[in-house]
């Protein structure tokens, strides 16, 4: 049961519970969306002194890095900006959390954009939450969920957890479809695409994979692209080189491949 000071707060302010979950959502996003772009940079910074570089996809991989944590400012300052223009800031945090996921797959195209699309789900699903309890209002919710506003002013603690329950289910789903949509949008692009895209994307993958010591998967990278065209130059010259590398790791690889190829 709530206390009689509790009452008061909320006859006095019955929205407060909405509006404190927006902005608690925003925050959480904005939080995710720095931690996420962290990832980025640290990992843009490892790869370039690696010897191998970035490759081919590093620019986009570090302007990626720099958009998701520009959003996660921005989604930041939608929680502040809140108290004083709920519109206004709903708009910025649903442009916050729907723009990532765009920006993740391009910094990603080259090693598969779903996977860097996948990486602001977190971020994405808070802000765009945020973005749209915001823009709908905690009173309009709140008034569908608990019936009329007189009855609201006597909400028990089970009323309070049907509300935000039915936020967190809002998530839930919420992710869900970002994900199936990012499954459609990469699936749409895998096919369209042709063998040279194919090959480019492959060659990608096995510098990434040699910059982090990986040369069975640099060398399985390779693998597909002489799958569609044996006669690539530039792909049994760098797979052989893989090989060699991943030889001198492991003295029995280039004998296990021998034993393949006989």
């Amino acid at each position: 049961m709530m206390t009689g000071k509790e009452k008061d707060e909320l006859q006095a302010d019955p929205d407060r519970l909405g509006r404190l979950s927006i902005q608690a959502l925003a925050l959480l996003g904005g939080l995710a969306g720095v931690l996420i772009a962290a990832f980025h940079l640290l990992g843009s910074v490892i790869f370039s002194s690696s010897s191998h570089g970035l490759g081919g996809w590093g620019l986009l991989y570090q302007m990626g890095g720099i958009a998701f944590l520009l959003l996660a400012v921005a989604g930041t300052a939608g929680a502040a900006l809140y108290r004083n223009s709920p519109k206004k800031a709903g708009l910025l945090l649903l442009f916050c959390g729907l723009l990532g996921f765009p920006v993740g797959y391009i910094a990603w195209i080259n090693q598969g954009g779903f996977l860097g699309w996948s990486a602001w789900i977190p971020a994405g699903v808070l802000l765009t939450a945020a973005g749209i309890l915001a823009l709908v209002t905690p009173q309009a919710l709140r008034t569908r969920l608990l019936g009329q506003e007189g009855d609201s002013l006597e909400r028990e603690p089970i009323e309070q957890a049907l509300f935000i329950g039915t936020i967190l289910a809002s998530i839930g789903v919420m992710t869900v479809i970002f994900l199936f949509s990012g499954l459609l949008i990469n699936a749409a692009e895998e096919s369209l695409k042709d063998d040279a895209a194919r090959d480019q994307e492959d060659f990608a993958q096995a510098e990434t994979a040699a910059s982090m010591g990986r040369w069975d998967r640099s060398v399985q990278a390779y693998d597909q692209i002489l799958s569609r065209n044996q006669s690539n130059q530039e792909a049994q010259e760098k797979r052989a080189y893989a090989l060699e590398k991943l030889g001198e790791e492991d003295g029995s690889g280039q004998k296990r491949e021998t034993q393949r190829l006989s």
